[in-house]
């Protein structure tokens, strides 16, 4: 199985910090990780599953439970427009390699660099595009085994996923559509030079906060509430996009976390609107950080 003991979850994640992980394990097939799970269970360790780590923020002191990540779960099956697909697999690849095929979907996807476990459980989105729209089934590692759930079981909503089970995802399929490959691949080349044109580079986590509903987008609200360049340690606001946090090197979680709660209280003090974060916190930042 090939359980670890207190390893830095930094390495995981593409901010680049966070403390130990009590266990850690990255289950090489389906079988590993229900030996994984079932080791949990028994000792009656919390897991929490990871894929490329760039949704979330792991508390310096690391996180009291068994890391699962799920990257090498990571293989692909096309049967004309249905592609199915393990939980490790990263959107990027999928797109291109699906793109290259002559099937059309997740052009404004494709810069999103997550695995597609965590886009369902986060029903990722960009360029007016969600996952869940191209979602036929998702199964999940419940307690009675492998679960298969169509899409009407599922509840997409913005940035989050009401699944029927608690269990980890284990494979996807989705449903594409055929069209030109030269047509998919510009489209996809396209929106990938205005993201890097309009995002920071380096060690970010993707949008801090979500875009609040009835209001303008976050990245605006917090440009106006006036967190553009604002460094704590080697944490700082985006100077190009305000709804970004960068670890411009030697970051801490405590860092970052509390430019977090800097955005928010600016921006419930100005316009009167409390700022949810779409990154995923992982330890205990109830707590001193």
């Amino acid at each position: 199985m090939g359980l670890l003991r207190n390893i830095p979850l930094a390495r995981y994640t593409t901010w680049g910090v966070g403390g130990p992980a009590d266990f850690f394990v990255e289950p090489s097939d389906e079988q590993e990780l229900a030996d994984a799970l079932r080791f949990a269970r028994v000792e009656g360790i919390i897991p929490f599953f990871i894929g490329s780590g760039s949704n979330l923020l792991v508390h310096d002191d690391g996180f009291r439970g068994m890391v699962v990540r799920m990257s090498l779960l990571n293989g692909i099956s096309i049967d004309g427009t249905k592609v199915t697909v393990q939980a490790g697999v990263k959107l990027p690849r999928l797109a291109r390699i699906t793109a290259d095929m002559g099937l059309s979907g997740l052009e404004e996807l494709a810069g999103i660099p997550g695995t597609i476990g965590g886009a369902i459980i986060q029903n990722a989105g960009a360029y007016g595009r969600e996952i869940g729209e191209l979602v036929n089934w998702v199964e999940i590692y419940g307690d009675d085994g492998v679960e298969r759930y169509r899409s009407d079981a599922l509840k997409f909503l913005y940035r989050k996923t009401i699944l029927p089970s608690e269990g980890p995802i284990l494979r996807v399929q989705l449903e594409l559509k055929t069209g030109v490959v030269e047509r998919i691949r510009s489209r996809m080349r396209e929106l990938l030079i205005d993201r890097h044109r309009k995002q920071p580079r380096g060690r970010t986590a993707g949008s801090v906060f979500k875009n609040p509903e009835g209001a303008r987008p976050a990245g605006w609200l917090l440009d106006r509430a006036g967190v553009k360049g604002l460094r704590v340690g080697g944490a700082e606001y985006s100077r190009i996009h305000a709804n970004f946090i960068v670890n411009i090197g030697g970051a801490s979680a405590s860092d970052i976390f509390q430019l977090i709660q800097i955005g928010k209280r600016r921006v419930m003090e100005q316009f009167g609107i409390e700022l949810e974060t779409e990154v995923v916190m992982v330890g205990d930042f109830d707590g001193p950080v």
